[in-house]
């Protein structure tokens, strides 16, 4: 049984406190079944964070040399549909976790773009929600945060993430959806030499009965 499937019948069983309940946080792509006699889901997704920039070391004035940590990734785009349900059972809504960027290295510098996410539809009618990543930050030198992703396709939120300040070496903060859950923080920036990875994404699917 693969991990995507796993999680989804432990979490998504109808009977005990993660009934109707689909999490998904790690890199992958499944579906997920509309469970029996559920009157709504709702659906948020998050874009994975970029990864951080490299730090610099060098001297900008000859004979004093520097160091300089690299710039954080941007978080994840998020995006939420709420959606009346009747007469759906059995029928699949398809999925994707995105991967977090990698970070910069003294070879790539800059931080990698995290993965999108998303939500469409299976064989249930759904406009596709996704959640894009954030960019990667930039090096040392020229520490710029990376941007957050963008998010389209929600109907009710749709929430770009954080990300794009100037010098900022830490990792962008995620947005923040319901019951306080996160997906897609940014990767620190580099004090050492590397950048950190971003986070993955997130996709969760809370049904009603």
């Amino acid at each position: 049984m693969s991990g995507a499937i796993l999680a989804a019948f432990i979490n998504g069983s109808t009977g005990g406190a993660g009934a109707g309940v689909y999490d998904y946080t790690e890199p992958g792509a499944g579906a997920v079944a509309i469970p029996a006699s559920a009157t709504g889901v709702t659906i948020e997704v998050w874009g994975a964070g970029g990864g951080g920039g490299a730090r610099y070391e060098g001297e900008i004035v000859p004979g004093e040399p520097e160091i300089f940590a690299g710039a954080g990734g941007g978080s994840g785009g998020y995006s939420k549909t709420v959606l009346v349900l009747s007469g759906d059972d059995g029928k699949t809504i398809s999925y994707t976790v995105g991967a977090g960027g990698v970070g910069g290295t003294s070879a790539t510098l800059n931080g990698s773009a995290g993965g999108f996410s998303n939500a469409y539809a299976g064989t249930y009618a759904l406009a596709t929600m996704t959640g894009n990543g954030g960019q990667g930050g930039t090096w040392g030198l020229f520490a710029v945060q990376g941007a957050g992703g963008t998010a389209t396709g929600g109907n009710t939120t749709n929430t770009t993430g954080n990300g794009g300040a100037v010098g900022v070496t830490v990792g962008a903060i995620p947005i923040t959806g319901d019951n306080g859950l996160t997906g897609g923080a940014g990767g620190d920036g580099g004090i050492t030499i590397s950048g950190e990875t971003g986070y993955a994404g997130r996709v969760r699917m809370v049904f009603t009965f």
